[in-house]
């Protein structure tokens, strides 16, 4: 095998190499991203919804990242079903007006009756 194959297969391994530290690297980078900013929701919420406690912001501190994952994606579904509550509750007041209407009317309509 010639000197310039050998180089060429060297220069290719390398790369190779190189691209999976960089694919394994970008994981753990973005991975450390998601905790960091997860952290940040958390204490934000501490901040403007329990008047920036210290006690519960020294809590926040000591939770583990697994911990903190858990506790955003519990509020996430609360969200949810707290937005597909709103929709329900819309669409029952305006039943509840259909309905108060109805009786009112009818009311009124045995009231001319008599």
């Amino acid at each position: 095998m010639k000197t310039g194959h050998k180089l060429l297969i060297g220069l290719g391994v390398t790369a190779t190499v190189a691209a999976a530290g960089a694919y394994f690297a970008a994981d753990a980078i973005v991975a450390q991203i998601e905790s960091h900013r997860n952290r940040y929701r958390v204490k934000t919420f501490v901040r403007d919804n329990l008047k920036g406690s210290q006690r519960a912001l020294d809590f926040v501190d000591k939770l583990s990242d697994d911990d903190i994952t858990n506790l955003v994606n519990l509020a996430d579904r609360f969200d949810e079903f707290r937005d597909r509550f709103a929709e329900y509750s819309g669409s029952a007041k305006e039943v509840a007006d259909d309905f108060r209407t109805a009786l009112v009317n009818y009311a009124a309509k045995i009231k001319n009756k008599d």
